[in-house]
């Protein structure tokens, strides 16, 4: 019997982890690496440093207070319920804040190379909402990629620069999210750094910044740093959708032995 053909990169993987309705923890080596947890085949979060968790948008923003976010947490029963019980989100804002921290998540990892990655046994404690079949992931984040390419130019040189406010006088109608972006432009942050200090999208952040670039409101400084360096160029497609070339050599590939199912705190 010929053994099965090793997936050659990240986009194989989730397609056959989706074919075979795997529940894993799929970890990504690197700068800063990241975890795409998997149920029943589909993406059901993305946790990387490259961009906030819906977790750190909530509480960062004063959504809701770290204590009462604990309080959920340590409750038993789906996270969604208890914090619907205790008058924190109702359950359609928490599957909101769920999957737009999955797509930016999945769009910080397409913004570094391609890394070793290992499949898990799936990860407890998952904060996650929706969930989605690997091709649509890789479908937002490319056409997210296409977007900033449009805006700025390189969407992985914007993600390396440092933002710093110019002395272009504001207009006097300003829009209080890009005047907080002024606000905290101090020349050292990247736009991810900027994301995690205001609870926002990477995402989102780099579109306010390039609206900001074309003010002449914001100077860039492109960085040597490699932040925030992320893994993933993009998250997986079926076999029967466009797939982004493979790399010069594949990946090194290692799977346990075996997995077990598991119950997250939403799915």
């Amino acid at each position: 019997m010929t053994p099965a053909v090793p997936p050659r990169n990240l986009p194989a993987l989730l397609a056959a982890l989706h074919d075979e309705r795997r529940d894993a923890a799929v970890a990504v080596s690197g700068t800063p690496g990241g975890t795409i947890h998997v149920h029943g085949g589909l993406v059901v979060a993305v946790d990387t440093p490259g961009a906030p968790s819906a977790e750190s948008i909530l509480l960062k923003s004063g959504r809701v207070e770290d204590g009462s976010w604990a309080a959920a947490r340590a409750a038993d029963g789906l996270l969604s319920e208890q914090l619907h019980k205790r008058g924190l989100l109702t359950p359609e804002e928490f599957e909101v804040a769920c999957t737009a921290a999955l797509f930016d998540g999945a769009f910080a990892l397409a913004l570094g190379p391609g890394a070793v990655w290992e499949v898990r046994d799936p990860a407890p404690g998952v904060v996650a909402s929706r969930a989605f079949a690997p091709h649509l992931v890789a479908a937002e984040t490319t056409r997210r990629l296409t977007v900033l390419t449009e805006l700025w130019g390189s969407p992985v040189e914007l993600a390396r620069t440092r933002i710093r406010t110019t002395d272009t006088p504001r207009p006097p109608v300003l829009h209080p999210r890009h005047t907080a972006l002024l606000d905290a432009a101090n020349g050292r942050r990247t736009p991810r750094d900027l994301a995690f200090a205001l609870g926002r999208g990477t995402f989102a952040v780099m579109v306010d910044l390039a609206r900001l670039r074309t003010l002449d409101l914001i100077h860039h400084d492109v960085t040597a740093t490699g932040r925030p360096s992320t893994a993933l160029r993009v998250p997986g497609a079926r076999a029967d959708a466009p797939r982004p070339p493979a790399g010069p050599a594949p990946l090194p590939t290692r799977t346990p032995g075996t997995h077990r199912p598991h119950r997250s705190d939403t799915v």
